[in-house]
């Protein structure tokens, strides 16, 4: 078989678009499209050659996107969304770039976010994209012009800071090497294949407990992930370096607010961080991280136990209240 020159994760839900999966296979080129469903599904049928459907044997962002960027084989990947949408062109577009930037690991989209429902300018017609990157000046948000970038510029992204110092103030204040120019997290952004599996690897060895007994997080590969492949192909002698870069407008992704339902709340990051310190103890921003993780676990704790709490009541009195309609007006 021939191999795809981009291979497309997608975790999914219950009940997307039918209009979301028309969109997705007007997506050009040699593309390998993955979608991945929860436990029960049974996948939508689709004659599309390009397309793969998987059934994860458990819910959760993690082993459903593991499961199925362990089975890309295109060059490059990409994952996002079953509620985004990505420029038809976007392949091509990531041809492009390789081809005039071979050193780099990851293209990241610019993208456009609306309010959940605004489905009008989701559904606008796409602007057309470069047809010369390297005509694209150039540059870096540590300069601080991040309204070059506004403008129409291109902007480096150079490898997160894993030579930084242990910093025993983190523990107080919270972290503050995270902020600057790199970037954390994976989603939303075009990588090189061959070393996502490698970082695979590393991730799926940290889950390994003791024996045959291993740890699964449901959620958290976004920066798990993103941190992980940095971690694993850092060179200390090239600290600043420049691994890819955040294209400029127009968007070539477009973002819809969740629902309220599927909205993130008191996710606690601390267990995919773990995961990270385990395979990668030799780097001070890792510790950092996961110290700072941990700072914050009770304080995302509470809050969630709060609001649980503050739901359940909810709940209670609008069964109350109910109640006392029904007996009103018998």
């Amino acid at each position: 078989m021939t191999t795809p020159f981009l291979s497309i994760v997608i975790p999914m839900r219950e009940g997307f678009s039918p209009d979301w999966f028309e969109r997705l296979l007007a997506i050009e080129g040699s593309v390998e499209f993955i979608l991945v469903h929860p436990p029960g599904v049974t996948p939508e049928p689709c004659a599309d050659g390009r397309m793969r459907q998987l059934v994860s044997p458990y819910r959760g962002e993690i082993i459903q996107r593991l499961s199925g960027m362990m089975n890309a084989s295109g060059t490059y990947l990409l994952t996002f969304n079953c509620d985004e949408y990505i420029h038809p062109n976007v392949p091509a577009l990531a041809s492009q770039y390789f081809q005039q930037f071979p050193e780099s690991w990851v293209m990241r989209l610019a993208k456009e976010e609306y309010a959940y429902g605004d489905q009008l300018s989701l559904n606008a017609p796409w602007s057309e994209l470069p047809t010369d990157l390297t005509a694209l000046p150039l540059c870096r948000k540590a300069d601080g012009n991040l309204r070059l970038y506004e403008e129409g510029h291109m902007m480096e992204i150079p490898i997160a800071p894993m030579h930084n110092r242990f910093d025993w103030g983190c523990i107080f204040r919270g972290r503050r090497d995270h902020l600057g120019p790199h970037a954390e997290n994976f989603d939303k952004k075009v990588w090189v294949n061959a070393m996502v599996q490698e970082a695979l690897q590393e991730i799926l060895q940290g889950l390994t407990l003791v024996g045959p007994i291993k740890y699964l997080p449901f959620w958290c590969l976004d920066r798990l992930l993103g941190l992980a492949l940095q971690a694993k192909f850092y060179d200390p002698d090239r600290p600043d370096r420049v691994i890819g870069h955040k294209l400029p407008g127009p968007a070539q992704l477009r973002v819809e607010d969740n629902p309220p339902e599927h909205r993130r709340r008191g996710r606690f990051y601390i267990f995919a961080e773990i995961i990270l310190l385990r395979r990668f103890p030799q780097y001070g921003y890792i510790w950092n991280l996961t110290l700072h993780q941990i700072r914050e676990f009770p304080v995302r704790a509470f809050i969630s136990v709060r609001r649980q709490l503050a739901n359940r009541w909810a709940n209670k009195g609008l069964q109350t209240t109910a109640l006392a309609t029904d007996n009103a007006n018998p």
